[in-house]
C-alpha cells in the first residue's frame, strides 16, 4: 500500500478535533492531497474462501490427471486461475464525498451513512483491519494488508477516513445561483445559458455574470447536489481557462461516488457540443431525483 511520497501545494486545513488535516495524512500514504486517492487492499476472498477454492481445485487433481495432458492441462489452469481470482486485490477510493470499495463490483458508502470507524484484526489472524459501522446498524470490515507489521498504514488509512468524514460533516452545501438553475427551460436552452455564462457572452439581461470563483466554489463542493455541479462544470468548462480545468479535473479525480463522477466527466468531455451537454445535463438531473 506504501508509495514514494509526493509534494503537493494545496493547503492543509486544520482538523477540530485534532486530527491531522486529510492533505496532511495523504501525503503521509505518498499520496498527493490533489491526485485520486487510491489504495490496495486484500482480496475479500482471503483467507477463508481461498482456502475452499484451493481444497476444490486439489481434490479435482486426482481424476482430472487420469485423463491424460489434457486432464493436466485443465488442472493447471484451474489452479492458475484459482491464483488470479485469489489474489486480485480489492481498490478502496477515499473520496472527498464517501468511499468507494472496488473488486468484482463496486461499493459506495457516503461519509453521511457512516457511525463510525474503528481498528479489527483482519483475517482472524491479527492482521491489520478497518471496520467501518453504517448507521444502518451493519458493518463493513477489511484487511489493509496480508502483512502483520503495517499497522502504521493501517493506523494512518484509518485516520484518513476520519479525517474525511469529519470534514464532509463540516462542509455546508454550496447554494448555487438561480441563473445555473434550469427553470422549465428546454436542455438545449439550458446548455447554451450556461456556456454563455462561462464565456461571458451573456444573453442579454436574461443570463446573469457569475464570477468564476462562485462557480468554482459550486463545481468543487462534495456536499452540492450533483445537478448543480454539473452546471458549474459546464459554465466553466465554456471559459476554456487553463488553470479552471486543472481545478476540474482535480475534482472530478477527488469524487467517489461513481454517478456523479461519471456525470463530471461527461460535463467536461462534451466540449461545447451542445446536443452532448444537454445530456450530461438530464442526466444530471435525473441523478438529482433518484437521490
Amino acid at each position: 500500500m506504501s508509495r514514494p511520497k509526493t509534494s503537493s501545494t494545496r493547503l492543509a486545513r486544520p482538523s477540530p478535533s485534532g486530527l491531522p488535516s486529510r492533505e496532511a495524512l495523504l501525503r503521509d500514504l505518498g499520496r498527493a492531497p490533489d491526485e485520486r486517492p487510491v489504495f490496495s487492499l486484500p482480496s475479500p476472498l482471503l483467507p477463508w474462501l481461498a482456502l475452499v477454492l484451493g481444497v476444490a481445485v486439489a481434490l479435482l487433481a486426482p481424476g482430472l490427471m487420469r485423463k491424460g495432458p489434457g486432464g493436466a492441462t485443465l488442472w493447471a489452469a484451474l489452479v492458475l486461475a484459482t491464483l488470479v481470482i485469489v489474489l486480485f486485490p480489492r481498490k478502496l477510493i477515499v473520496g472527498e464525498d464517501g468511499l468507494l470499495l472496488v473488486w468484482v463490483g463496486a461499493r459506495f458508502i457516503p461519509y453521511r451513512d457512516i457511525a463510525y470507524v474503528e481498528t479489527s484484526d483482519g483475517f482472524y489472524f491479527r492482521n491489520p483491519g478497518i471496520n467501518i459501522a453504517l448507521r444502518s446498524g451493519r458493518a463493513i470490515d477489511f484487511a489493509t494488508s496480508v502483512f502483520k507489521e503495517r499497522w502504521a498504514e493501517r493506523d494512518a488509512l484509518l485516520s484518513l477516513i476520519r479525517a474525511s468524514i469529519e470534514a464532509a460533516s463540516a462542509r455546508r452545501p454550496a447554494r448555487a445561483p438561480d441563473a445555473l438553475g434550469r427553470s422549465g427551460r428546454p436542455y438545449d436552452a439550458w446548455a447554451r445559458a450556461l456556456r454563455a455564462i462561462g464565456s461571458g457572452a451573456h444573453e442579454g439581461m436574461r443570463t446573469s455574470p457569475i464570477p468564476a470563483d462562485e462557480l468554482l466554489r459550486i463545481a468543487e463542493s462534495p456536499a452540492a447536489p450533483v445537478v448543480d455541479r454539473t452546471a458549474a462544470f459546464i459554465a466553466l468548462a465554456a471559459s476554456h481557462d487553463d488553470e479552471n480545468l486543472r481545478r476540474l479535473r482535480i475534482a472530478v479525480d477527488l469524487t467517489a461516488a461513481p454517478d456523479t463522477k461519471a456525470a463530471l466527466q461527461a460535463a467536461l468531455a462534451a466540449e461545447g457540443n451542445e446536443a452532448s451537454i444537454a445530456e450530461v445535463l438530464a442526466l444530471a438531473e435525473a441523478q438529482a431525483t433518484r437521490s
